[in-house]
């Protein structure tokens, strides 16, 4: 398999842009430039001589495409004026004073090539990336009770998350989206945020105005393939922290967070499914657990006790540190898999073949150029479309903004 190497100084990308080799010393091929050049704000959907092989490989027809090469950049979110972590108990001084923090100032380089058939329009979208992250908000016992790691980093040690991304493109004028792109649609500074809400919102300038948002989950699309298309809609509630805009399109969910149980005797919790004896596991699927691979959680005893269905006990503490924070490598997951609509509806229609190679994320994406979808952006040939980019690295929420980008669209 024919690898790209991102790690290119961005002040010569128009000379020999594509001879890095890879984190194994694989050669780009060409090594020599073929002649496309590059771009740093124009993404030129190719119309290909012959479609790739929709495999997650690097085909010898992506060639022909001219790579984007960027980077895209964490910025300040605005401050918090409430906490989102439970582990805070409303002590905001306990987590840090703007909502990207500690993401901020990281930047990852990408590279984003395009091309067409004339029916389905494809993506090749690689960045960097050192770090397959796939530690979702695991269970760990503390000594006292089971808890789940921040879903929001207090500090640079506190990432326990994993690595998605994000694109968003028009659909009709949206005012102000060809000059701002996802600019437009984030708000900050929102009124009447309550615990756990966010006081920067994305959604719509102008009641009736959408925009396509395509949104990748490491773990939550591990066996999907596919991401969450959905859209950005207008809030009746704009201004206030509850005005979320971020739909998703009809279809089968691909997974589920609903991962906890909570005893009613006891009042403690704890993880709903453990596979007993896995170690190092970030997602239980729904065959695992249909099947019996994976065990519910019937009793929380006050000592950390775990009572499983079949009648076998978790002993935490018999077994630290196998159940510690940050490190144990029995720590459950917060995540439930299956595999969604397999692009048989709207939710999974975009769908996407993702590798990782040790040095970076490869992430092969289709979707078809028109799907009859009022709440799809329209991939016309012979059309200049302004979109944005987010790469997230390890986060809920800290991503890097590559915004202010035109796709044109090869006859």
């Amino acid at each position: 398999m024919k690898k790209f190497n991102i790690n290119l100084a961005l002040a010569v990308l128009a000379v020999i842009t594509l001879v890095n080799c890879t984190h194994d010393d694989t050669p780009l091929v060409p090594v020599v430039d073929p002649g496309v050049g590059s771009s740093t704000d124009e993404l030129l959907v190719k119309k290909f001589s012959t479609a790739p092989t929709f495999d997650g490989d690097i085909d010898a027809v992506w060639s022909e495409a001219r790579p984007l090469l960027s980077a895209a950049t964490v910025t300040t979110a605005g401050d918090k004026t409430i906490t989102l972590n439970s582990s805070s108990n409303g002590d905001l001084s306990l987590e840090p004073t703007d909502l990207f923090d500690p993401y901020t100032g990281e930047s990852y380089k990408y590279s984003l090539r395009g091309g067409h058939d004339g029916t389905n329009l494809y993506l090749l979208f690689e960045w960097e990336d050192d770090s397959d992250s796939r530690d979702r908000q695991s269970w760990y016992y503390d000594g006292t009770k089971w808890r789940q790691e921040n879903k929001y980093a207090n500090h640079k040690n506190d990432k326990f998350y994993e690595d998605k991304f994000g694109m968003m493109f028009p659909i009709g004028n949206p005012e102000g989206f060809a000059g701002g792109t996802c600019t437009v649609t984030c708000h900050r500074g929102l009124t009447d945020a309550e615990a756990g809400e966010k006081a920067t919102r994305h959604y719509m300038k102008n009641e009736g105005e959408l925009a396509d948002f395509w949104h990748w989950k490491r773990d939550r699309h591990a066996i999907a393939e596919a991401c969450d298309d959905g859209f950005v809609q207008w809030e009746d509630d704009f201004g206030k922290a509850s005005a979320n805009g971020r739909k998703n399109d009809d279809g089968i969910s691909p997974y589920s967070t609903s991962m906890k149980f909570t005893d009613d005797v006891t009042g403690y919790s704890s993880p709903k499914y453990v596979i007993k004896n896995r170690t190092n596991y970030y997602w239980i699927t729904q065959a695992e657990i249909d099947g019996g691979t994976a065990i519910a959680v019937t009793n929380v005893a006050a000592d950390g006790k775990l009572t499983l269905s079949d009648g076998t006990i978790i002993d935490p503490v018999a077994e630290s540190p196998a159940y510690a924070q940050g490190f144990g490598n029995k720590r459950m997951p917060s995540v439930i898999i299956n595999e969604g609509g397999q692009g048989a509806d709207g939710r999974s229609e975009v769908r996407i073949k993702a590798k990782h190679t040790g040095s970076g994320w490869q992430l092969e994406i289709m979707r078809k150029l028109e799907t009859g979808d009022p709440t799809d952006a329209s991939f016309a040939p012979g059309q200049s479309i302004p979109f944005g980019l987010a790469i997230f690295n390890n986060a809920a929420i800290g991503h890097g903004m590559s915004n202010f980008l035109t796709m044109k669209i090869e006859q």
